[in-house]
């Protein structure tokens, strides 16, 4: 994901289009309540609890302020590994810096009433793709909350800084207590569900199905981090041509579309009652079959025929109806 630089950044005096709304109820800080800053702490505005809610790593990294440039200090908390749509959090807190200042003429957009504050939108040099909320304590005092949009829907870049405002202004002076906190969709790993959990990969081909393809005992593997699936190997014994070894992948927390290696014409394909997709090309020696068993988890079958690309769906197509038999009912 995008890793801001706060003096590239510069709050440029854009106008954000159509965020001329506020939202009702807004409540400003208390003068003199709390504890006196003396010195900035962004990443004192977030604890774990909350971090883990929002799906963001903790603890946060620190930044220091740069007076000279009028940057504040600001606190990275960097998205989760395997989130499919996370993106980072940025909580920035002055100390003797102006709002204004650091502003320099950028004009206000959509303002937001959240914690017992009213946060404001900002436009940036950086786009509608990158969200600026901003809150003044005082003359002297502000709190930025920054996100981007996941992938390429900027309507969704200020999601997640939304999502965190309540729990930054709960540790405010005047914030109201933070309520329960969901992060937008996405920004959290998919936890793995579904029939295929328990299902050990090798067990869905027998040894004696796959002895008519001339390949080696099943070999388990592990996937990567991109997923907690398994895998079985069924390795060939004909050298560096003719057919491609045959991996068997379980994915228990990923969308079809996400899954990787799916390229090529997609074909959908019935086989005793389930719906298997095969991805494959002419000029490709590679075929992979897909069978989506729930919105997050799949099986996935990837060989090929290294010497003639017409053969290289010879084994998926014999193998998909025992896969299929072999499958816990569901």
């Amino acid at each position: 994901m995008r890793f801001r630089n706060s003096f590239a950044i510069g709050l440029a005096a854009l106008t954000l289009a159509g965020c001329t709304s506020t939202i009702a109820g807004t409540a400003s800080p208390v003068p003199g309540q709390g504890p006196v800053v003396t010195k900035a702490e962004p990443c004192e505005l977030i604890t774990q609890e909350q971090a883990e809610a929002l799906g963001v790593t903790y603890p946060g990294k620190e930044r220091p302020a740069d007076k000279a440039r009028k940057i504040p200090a600001t606190c990275r908390y960097p998205e989760l590994e395997d989130a499919p749509d996370g993106v980072a959090l940025e909580v920035s807190r002055s100390f003797d810096l102006s709002q204004g200042d650091y502003l320099n003429g950028a004009l206000p957009g959509e303002k937001f009433g959240i914690g017992g504050f009213t946060w404001t939108r900002y436009a940036t040099i950086l786009g509608p793709s990158y969200c600026s909320l901003i809150t003044e304590l005082d003359p002297k005092t502000f709190v930025e909350i920054t996100s981007d949009a996941p992938g390429d829907d900027n309507s969704k870049a200020c999601d997640l800084a939304k999502a965190a405002a309540p729990a930054v202004a709960s540790h405010l002076p005047g914030g109201q207590p933070s309520p329960p906190l969901t992060a937008p969709p996405g920004q959290k790993p998919i936890e793995a569900s579904g029939p295929l959990v328990t299902v050990d990969p090798c067990s869905l081909l027998k040894p004696d199905q796959v002895a008519p393809f001339n390949l080696a005992a099943a070999r388990p593997m592990n996937g990567s981090s991109r997923d907690p699936k398994n895998g079985c190997q069924w390795d060939d014994n004909d050298g560096d041509e003719g057919k491609k070894a045959l991996d068997l992948w379980i994915y228990t927390a990923t969308k079809l579309e996400d899954v990787p290696g799916l390229e090529g014409t997609p074909v959908e394909q019935m086989v005793a009652g389930k719906k298997w997709v095969v991805y494959s090309s002419p000029d490709s020696p590679i075929c992979v079959a897909m069978l989506p068993v729930t919105e997050t988890s799949s099986v996935k079958l990837d060989t090929g025929d290294l010497s003639d690309n017409a053969k290289a769906c010879e084994i998926p197509q014999a193998v998909m109806p025992l896969v299929t038999a072999n499958l816990p009912a569901s």
